[in-house]
């Protein structure tokens, strides 16, 4: 049937399988009493396995090609130490954002009738909890999920145009939550990691987003349960914004979000300097520098054969006695903009993720109403 299956098919059919095993797990999970050392067990086999290495091994298989070439597809690409910074304070800043965005649909979802699931009801909150609350919510989901979902789906999608692959890798990520108290800051937020990892040409950024966003949560849940400054005083904050008359507390928080808002797109725009700006830098430079040894060299120089990329133009222009190098990178090089249009066949699998996902989102409203 398939003879030749595109990467389109390939990452949609693994995310098929993905998204089955975790639902199966979701089902037994919450069918059967887990203990807390096998919720850590299961935690570990949804990420590492299928967030990471179906995503990484199996659709390198499906493909028929080397992992090295599919961690260069899904955007293994280094970034400097700004870039590294620059992605953490963005990170946090994701954090506080997220915590208006859930505030703002939880509310609308009280509204029309949904009962908020009970909170955890620890009695103890050990560092060594912590610790591990750290890895299995903030590394591996940082590491993981951005392989599964901005590896994989968003370089998959690159071919439909930048705005069809963030808003379906984004969607896909909201939905994998399956849970409708998730769904719409998750995906808000991987419309945003997509941008991020579009506009960078890295993977590296939106992990560390991912983590920073992850750690946060845990950090502050560990600081509200033992009364640590830091939670307290962040907690004590939200609450007086929220506990102010309604429409003060409207203004207050449409100040903050807007405030947020504008660092973000400010930092955004510092990372893309750091990231790709940087990298086509240099590559403009090794252009220059290979053309001037060969003006210079002349002969003496073996012509090497590079691959001529197309989103790249070189020219030069002699003004007087001097040599003008220009080195013009095309739109392209920075956003997709040639629009694939993927065949029934190649998205089969795209609908059936969707709607199961969706269907399960649904009946976790429709369990809190009734």
């Amino acid at each position: 049937m398939f003879k030749k299956r595109s990467d389109i098919f390939d990452s949609n059919f693994v995310y098929f399988l993905i998204l089955s095993i975790f639902i199966v797990i979701r089902i037994i999970s919450s069918t059967f009493a887990i203990s807390t050392v096998w919720g850590y067990v299961l935690n570990a086999t949804i990420q590492i396995v299928l967030m990471f290495c179906l995503p990484m091994f199996f659709y390198s298989y499906l493909r028929k090609q080397k992992i090295k070439q599919t961690i260069k597809q899904y955007g293994f690409n280094k970034i400097n130490v700004k870039a590294i910074m620059l992605s953490l304070v963005i990170g946090i800043l994701v954090y506080f954002i997220t915590i208006f965005i859930a505030t703002f649909f939880s509310a609308i979802l009280n509204l029309l009738g949904y009962e908020k699931s009970s909170g955890s009801t620890m009695t103890s909150y050990p560092i060594w909890l912590f610790i591990l609350e750290l890895i299995f919510t903030a590394v591996l989901p940082g590491i993981c999920e951005e392989v599964a979902n901005r590896g994989m789906m968003l370089s998959s999608y690159k071919k439909m145009g930048a705005k069809k692959a963030i808003l379906l890798s984004g969607l896909l990520f909201g939905l994998m939550h399956l849970n409708i108290e998730q769904f719409f800051y998750a995906s808000i937020i991987g419309f945003f990691f997509g941008f991020v990892a579009l506009i960078t040409d890295s993977i590296y950024p939106t992990m560390i987003m991912h983590f920073t966003n992850n750690a946060m949560s845990t950090i502050m849940g560990f600081s509200i349960f033992h009364n640590l400054p830091l939670g307290t005083a962040i907690n004590n904050f939200l609450t007086s914004i929220t506990s102010n008359n309604p429409f003060v507390s409207i203004l207050l928080i449409f100040a903050l979000i807007s405030i947020i808002i504008f660092l973000l797109i400010f930092l955004t725009l510092q990372l893309f300097k750091q990231t790709r700006v940087n990298q086509l830098t240099q590559m403009a430079n090794e252009i220059m520098k290979n053309q001037l040894r060969k003006e210079i060299m002349g002969n003496l120089v073996e012509e090497e054969n590079q691959e001529q990329n197309p989103n790249v133009e070189f020219n030069q222009q002699n003004i007087g006695s001097k040599k003008i190098f220009n080195v013009n990178f095309k739109n392209s090089i920075l956003i997709t903009n040639n629009l694939y249009k993927p065949t029934f066949k190649e998205n089969i699998f795209l609908y059936v993720n969707l709607f199961m996902a969706i269907t399960i989102t649904i009946f976790t409203f429709l369990w809190g109403v009734l």
